[in-house]
């Protein structure tokens, strides 16, 4: 499965157009390697650490560090498969980390649950992951989520096991070693110290889980910080700083039925409904099996409570003020771990089945067959949305996110407007969440027109807008750009899938454009 898994998503990493994140997470890996070369052993000296990460100290290093070797790995090969980047960032070669990385936890979840199960369940836990359309897609994206997705059930299950094994102590050690790799990702993963905790209480005696969490907790905490030399310095101050990361932020606009929200203030629904209707719903059918199957089995195999825990822990917690948005991305480490209930719900589908060999053919038809949502959505596969709330035109008509990343304006977008567009010809991309956006999504197409994408705030003069609908970020000047491009009726290019428009280029006649007075047309950079 895991074989299966990278072969899809490398054979496809080039669909999807740059999200927000991605410039922001490879760029520090490939910096971090600048330093490292420059310096040399040095590169662990104050100076050089302050210079590598004081940008960029709002997440632990490790993601970042994989991006970026990615990234200078492929530089060389990318021409062949994605041609020039003239950013010099070189997102695309960056994603082969996290495709590698799903490859990776969809082959481990398909032998833990068949370790524990049988193959049936093994197959089709890895077969449930690979098919979920969110998750298939934040593989083919070079940020952190998928690194977190993987580091998390890693250390999840080798704790397990761990707590599991003959001798404790050295197992716990090594379980201890892999939840520095989750820690090192992302803040989330200190929540599984106390799921870790109930699980130790809940197999040993207390002594004996007190002693293995002990060992555990250290071997852990000591690897994250030997892995992060950011935290050598200033140590209280930057690790009070690290804490507070989700306290001293930016907000985040969210648009939930219609109205939009600030992350803190959206419903404490959010997180229940984004889980409920990004899962194809006979999956979802398959792991309410698997969570039935697992009360029944209570006495024989408590595994699966542990599973079941670690999914409630991160819908309760975002459910309780704690800033959530962008639908699933924050929580997407919950899916491998409800796709291996998933595995243990067919798992018994196919064990009654046994002498049917009909009913078991029907089986393999029902879990083919929910590839399709992944393979129809593609490669916007974070606009999915289930039957439950009627799919994508669905969601449009309740008011939910339809797209929240930017993966919309994809390279078919804007090799039409290469196409179309006049040499030094004014382009904008809207929303943009971050100066200089529009230029790192500018490709070698548009560079060798002139045509150099520019943020937002030059929509006003803009012969040609390149917008996606994250309504939540639209301006009051884009939203009026829009309208009358509507009523002129000059649209040029629609990205949709099932009829919904998710992104989309406009050609606006310098006669009909808003443009403040005394505007000059700027210089592309």
């Amino acid at each position: 499965m895991g074989a299966l898994a990278a072969l899809l998503t490398i054979a496809t990493l080039g669909g999807p157009g740059l999200t927000v994140d991605e410039p922001l997470d490879v760029r520090p890996g490939r910096d971090y390697f600048a330093t490292l070369q420059r310096t040399g052993w040095r590169f662990f000296e104050r100076a050089n650490v302050d210079r590598a990460f004081r940008d960029n100290a709002e997440h632990p290093p490790l993601g970042r560090w994989l991006l970026g070797l990615a990234s200078l790995i492929g530089e060389p090969f990318e021409p062949l498969w994605n041609g020039y980047d003239p950013t010099g960032v070189h997102v695309a070669s960056g994603r082969l980390a996290p495709a590698s990385a799903f490859a990776v936890l969809v082959g481990l979840i398909a032998a833990e649950a068949a370790r524990r199960w049988g193959n049936p369940s093994g197959l089709a836990a890895g077969w449930a992951l690979l098919v979920m359309p969110r998750v298939f897609s934040h593989a083919h994206l070079a940020a952190l989520d998928t690194f977190l997705s993987l580091f998390w059930t890693l250390a999840l299950l080798a704790g397990a096991r761990a707590v599991e094994a003959r001798r404790v102590t050295p197992a716990m050690v090594a379980a201890g070693a892999l939840w520095a790799l989750a820690l090192l990702t992302k803040i989330h993963a200190w929540l599984l110290a106390p799921l870790l905790l109930a699980w130790a209480f809940s197999r040993l005696s207390p002594s004996r889980a007190i002693k293995a969490m002990a060992v555990w907790t250290a071997a852990g905490v000591a690897l994250f910080m030997a892995g992060w030399p950011w935290l050598w310095y200033d140590t209280v101050t930057r690790w009070a700083a690290y804490w507070g990361t989700s306290v001293a932020r930016a907000t985040i606009r969210v648009e939930y039925f219609g109205r939009i929200w600030n992350d803190r203030d959206v419903p404490w629904h959010y997180p229940w409904l984004y889980f409920a209707v990004t899962v194809p719903v006979v999956l979802h059918a398959a792991g309410a099996v698997g969570v039935v199957r697992a009360w029944h089995a209570r006495r024989e195999d408590r595994f699966p409570f542990l599973l079941i825990a670690s999914i409630l822990l991160f819908l309760t917690l975002f459910s309780t003020g704690v800033p959530v948005y962008d639908g699933e991305r924050l929580f997407l480490h919950v899916f491998p771990a409800w796709a291996m209930l998933i595995g243990y719900g067919c798992g018994l589908a196919w064990t009654t089945l046994r002498g049917s060999r009909a009913g078991r053919i029907a089986v393999l038809g029902v879990l083919l067959c929910q590839s399709y949502g992944a393979i129809s959505m593609h490669p916007f596969g974070l606009s999915y949305y289930n039957l439950l709330v009627g799919g994508l035109p669905g969601a449009e008509r309740l008011g939910l996110e339809l797209t929240y990343w930017g993966d919309a304006v994809d390279r078919v977008l804007l090799d039409d407007l290469a196409r179309r567009a006049d040499k030094g010809s004014v382009a904008a991309l809207a929303p943009t969440l971050y100066p200089g956006q529009g230029v790192l999504t500018t490709t070698a197409a548009l560079a060798r027109r002139d045509v150099i994408l520019q943020d937002e705030s030059a929509v006003p003069r803009a012969d040609w807008i390149v917008v996606h609908r994250r309504r939540a970020y639209w301006s009051p000047e884009l939203t009026e750009a829009l309208a009358t491009v509507n009523e002129r009726d000059l649209w040029i290019t629609r990205r949709s899938r099932h009829g919904v428009w998710l992104s989309a280029l406009w050609h606006i006649p310098r006669t009909l454009a808003p443009r403040p007075k005394n505007d000059a047309k700027p210089s592309s950079p």
